[in-house]
């Protein structure tokens, strides 16, 4: 009996020692670059939180797309940019950047989370890829302030994002050319295949632990899996994220890669269009894999399918695009009647 409890103690000071010790090195090796060093919001104001390397190609269409709907703060985390993405931020009033050079294979989750809650006073964080673009059901003529208005009126603090692969069905020969602006407009195609879903709260979800303490206001939202990447490339990958966080001191943001923990899920989900394959994606992967930056081969088995420039999109199921709210009836994307009255359809004038 001693020597379990001896042993187990054991194991609670090495665990957070090792916390520690992480926090530590990526305090000393985060560096400021440029734009304020703190960003204050008001209580409904979010401010977007992107790492990226080496993402100049996706910065016009990424920053556009998000300041429309209402973002006014940006806070850039570059892992080691070695293009201009770092020249091109720090020219933007609105964008702070500071830069990690530490494995994102390892301190992924500890890095966007510890800086983030650093770095910003109040407000809420949304956690964005820099080829994902966040949009919200019936979000047409309306900004994300009136999402996180509504979020607070109701007692929730975090919302549930489903990320969704678009693409061409043009040869990556062809498509490989365009900018990322171009891109997101000839991206209009989308499946809907080969998605699995799993009650929030099933103990089969390889993260449940993490789970098992937030709050779900609405039953239908689901944690899901797989989508095109699994019709075409057998890749098992998680889509179902809590993108949108408020600041609150209670939240453990980024417990995991897929989630954060102590939280109160809002009645609806937001929508990630991601752009994966956009503009010179195999020069990109590739990449990758030569410079082990992740510890999965997801990359090496995508590359094995694809073969060559020669390859497109094709699909049992292949739609095209339309809109969040589109994908509602088709249980891709949820939301309740409560929100719904709040947001209909189309803003009234």
């Amino acid at each position: 009996m001693i020597y379990n409890v001896l042993s187990k103690l054991g194991a609670k000071i090495i665990h957070i020692g090792k916390r520690f010790h992480a926090r530590l090195r990526l305090r000393i090796a985060t560096k400021h670059l440029s734009g304020p060093r703190r960003i204050s919001l008001g209580a409904d104001d979010v401010v977007l939180v992107c790492m990226l390397k080496n993402g100049s190609y996706y910065l016009d269409g990424l920053l556009e797309h998000h300041r429309a709907l209402g973002i006014k703060n940006f806070l850039f985390i570059d892992n080691g940019s070695e293009d201009d993405t770092r020249e091109r931020l720090a020219a933007l009033p609105d964008v702070t950047t500071v830069s990690n050079p530490l494995p994102v294979a390892k301190f992924e989750t500890i890095m966007r989370s510890q800086i983030a809650k650093r770095l910003v006073k109040g407000g809420w964080f949304l956690f964005v890829d820099n080829d994902e673009l966040f949009e919200f059901i019936n979000g047409s003529g309306r900004n994300i302030q009136d999402y996180t208005k509504y979020c607070s009126d109701f007692g929730y603090d975090a919302v549930v994002g489903q990320c969704l692969d678009l693409f061409s069905l043009r040869p990556l020969s062809e498509s490989r050319n365009w900018s990322y602006k171009q891109s997101i407009l000839e991206f209009q195609w989308c499946s809907l295949n080969c998605i699995e879903s799993q009650d929030y709260h099933d103990k089969t979800i390889g993260y449940e632990w993490f789970l098992k303490f937030n709050k779900i206001s609405n039953p239908d939202i689901k944690i899901k899996f797989g989508g095109i990447r699994q019709e075409l490339f057998g890749e098992d990958c998680g889509l179902s994220n809590h993108r949108l966080v408020k600041n609150a001191q209670h939240i453990k943001l980024y417990s995991h890669p897929h989630c954060s923990s102590n939280i109160h899920c809002a009645d609806f989900t937001l929508l990630l269009r991601h752009y994966k394959f956009a503009g010179e994606y195999f020069v990109r992967e590739r990449r990758q894999l030569d410079d082990k930056i992740w510890d999965h081969d997801e990359g090496k088995s995508r590359l094995a399918v694809i073969g060559d420039l020669s390859f497109s999109f094709s699909g049992k199921e292949i739609q095209r695009f339309v809109s969040a709210g589109d994908l509602v009836d088709q249980g891709f994307m949820t939301c309740s009647q409560a929100f719904l009255s709040r947001f209909p359809s189309e803003k009234p004038v």
